[in-house]
């Protein structure tokens, strides 16, 4: 007869389960009967955590691995004994399971999640109670005589990564036999000027070659940093193809974890090289006569991680990283090259990350390009105890501020250890990650609302203020993990994250000064990546201008989730057209579903009064302006 769960989770000692380190920890007290486990395997999110990363230590037994533990080699747990459960390199969630396997009563299986007391919070207003609110008032001046050097356009990059179903199932079909034509249109909306591929954490073990010549041919392999299988359908020329199709830039990330300099060498010569060459012969071979002329490769994915395949110090990375370089640029010496690098905590010189970049950049400033960082807001840490929906609110619109933070932070840095080199940063994953609605199968199925269209917009801001260092950004990622577009079997959609990037692409890349005077709010902290903030303006604002002076683009968010706001300006020009991102609530979603609650519209029309243009925004939306002046 089976146990009931809830009898199982009374195995955990109350308040045992706790972060530690890069991990976190429990602690078990058999108060049943004695039991002989002969299996134990823990799961985040229905995926097992390697059971070298468990360990189990008591008072009566040596320290014992998950992985030790077989029918002939069981570990014991006598009634009122404490056994320490300590997980490396895996985040704490709510979706931990235990499974294990006893010889007294077979398979058990329980949740680690505590019941958590129940709390009541006061509900955000949907548009409908607040479309009359009394408006709040916000002022910009803007100088059209002062704008910063031209923004990239690879600051709305796009990132695709073997992960899930964002290749197969994605954009290709599940057998990687063909481009989905329903994602396809969205992404020619979306109209990407650059996609990093093919991640990630997959680049650490991914080989290149596995991934190319007849599909017949072509090998599966385990994917150990998923732990998943890789059919290799899609590989090097069917993404360069959909990259041709869509127009846009590729930028690779070879694997310096598991692989070598010769192979991204190959790599590059395969799609650089004439048709003259070893490796052009093997691509005219595969059905591409002409160079791809792949300018941007990165060399390696977060390997300061623990977690990452070929996880190293900063010494011995940037001793790898120079070999890689001189192999790479040995065959095409005019491509762009990005470092990975990190993005400190803190102020203090002895943050890791810190350490980590002034490593980088000193030793290897004068040979790349970019020094990469990701950021992921919140960090895990920020999904223990989530505020109230108001806070959070709050918590969400205010983030974009850090991330600002951290450009100033790495800009100094590369100021100070690779002077005058053109060093540029690339944020080449970023994105929002709160947690999962209950039910999801995975920790990247997050549903995106209306307010992580404003944090989007904000972030997608923050960019364009820092365009004098930052040089790419890419959101991670396109499709079904974390995503811009969800797909099931039959559609894809939009989710409300991809809608900012449709204004951007209908922005200038120049940056006006402006000043805003707007009314403030005070956040709450989230994790180590979102802190406290105070007098955060309710209303988030960026102005571009063309080359020619002649086109003015202003982009308005207003951040507050149940009034209005009247904004007032003065622009020697006249409006041409208006679009808006909205919805009936705040934290409308768009899902499978429902897939039109967050769209794109006609926004509100600016009107001139006592010389000034007065904008009348709904809560919670994102605005763009069009003006023109002869």
């Amino acid at each position: 007869m089976a146990i009931p769960e809830f009898v199982l989770r009374k195995l955990v000692v109350p308040g045992s389960i706790k972060k530690q380190g890069s991990g976190f920890s429990f602690i078990i007290n058999n108060t049943f009967a004695p039991a002989t486990i002969t299996r134990f395997e823990l799961f985040n999110f229905n995926t097992l955590i390697p059971g070298e990363s468990v360990t189990f230590s008591s008072s009566i037994t040596p320290e014992q691995k998950a992985t030790e533990i077989t029918p002939e080699n069981p570990i014991l747990t006598p009634v009122g004994i404490e056994i320490l459960v300590s997980v490396e390199n895996q985040h704490l969630t709510e979706n931990i399971v235990v499974k294990a396997n006893t010889k007294e009563v077979g398979e058990i299986i329980f949740s680690l999640a505590q019941k958590k007391e129940t709390k009541k919070f006061k509900k955000i207003k949907p548009y409908l109670l607040t479309r009359f609110s009394t408006p709040l008032e916000a002022r910009i001046k803007i100088d059209l005589s002062k704008s910063a050097p031209a923004a990239s356009p690879f600051l709305l990059g796009q990132f695709v990564e073997h992960l899930e179903r964002c290749v197969y199932d994605g954009i290709w079909t599940s057998d990687g036999a063909s481009l989905r034509q329903d994602t396809l249109e969205l992404i020619k909306q979306l109209n990407p000027p650059m996609i990093r591929y093919p991640g990630g954490n997959f680049a650490s073990g991914y080989h290149w070659e596995d991934g190319i010549g007849p599909k017949s041919a072509r090998p599966s392999r385990h994917d150990a940093a998923w732990q998943a299988e890789e059919i290799n359908q899609v590989g090097t020329d069917e993404f360069l193809a959909f990259c041709e199709l869509i127009g846009t830039e590729p930028v690779f990330c070879v694997n310096d974890g598991s692989g070598t300099p010769e192979e991204a060498a190959r790599w590059v010569a395969y799609c650089n090289d004439p048709a003259t060459t070893e490796q052009g012969k093997r691509r005219v071979a595969n059905g591409h006569a002409e160079p791809y002329n792949v300018k941007y490769w990165g060399i390696g994915n977060e390997v300061w991680g623990a977690w990452q395949i070929g996880t190293t110090s900063a010494d011995e990375y940037t001793k790898r990283l120079l070999r890689f370089i001189k192999a790479m640029r040995a065959v095409d010496p005019g491509i762009k090259l990005v470092a990975v690098g990190n993005h400190p905590h803190s102020t203090d010189k002895n943050d890791p990350a810190a350490l980590w970049n002034k490593e980088v950049l000193t030793k290897a400033g004068d040979q790349i390009d970019y020094l990469s960082w990701h950021i992921y807001q919140p960090d895990t840490e920020g999904w223990q105890d989530l505020p109230d929906p108001h806070e959070l609110f709050k918590s969400v619109c205010a983030a974009p501020l850090d991330i600002e933070q951290f450009c100033s932070t790495i800009e100094s840095e590369i100021e100070q250890y690779s002077p005058n080199k053109g060093v540029l940063q690339a944020l080449d994953e970023w994105n929002l990650w709160l947690p999962p609605l209950p039910g999801e199968s995975s920790m990247h199925q997050v549903t995106y609302t209306m307010r992580d269209a404003l944090y989007a917009a904000s972030t997608l801001a923050v960019f364009y203020r820092k365009c004098k260092t930052l040089g790419m950004a890419n959101l991670a990622q396109l499709v079904n993990v974390l995503p811009l577009i969800k797909t099931d079997s039959k559609t894809a959609i939009a989710t409300s994250i991809f809608f900012p990037f449709l204004l951007f692409n209908q922005m200038e890349s120049k940056v006006v000064n402006t000043i805003c005077q707007s009314p403030t709010f005070d956040s709450q902290a989230m994790g180590v990546n979102i802190t406290a903030h105070e007098n955060v303006p309710w209303l988030d604002q960026l102005v571009t201008i063309s080359e020619d002076q002649r086109r003015i683009t202003l982009l308005l968010v207003n951040r507050m989730p149940e009034n209005r706001m009247k904004v007032v300006f003065s622009l020697p020009a006249s409006p041409v057209s208006s679009l808006e991102i909205s919805s009936s609530h705040p934290l409308d979603a768009n899902t499978l579903d429902t897939p039109y609650k967050v769209k794109i519209q006609d926004g509100p029309k600016p009107k001139k009064q006592n010389g000034d243009w007065q904008v009348m925004l709904k809560p919670a939306s994102v605005t763009l302006l069009e003006f023109k002046r002869d």
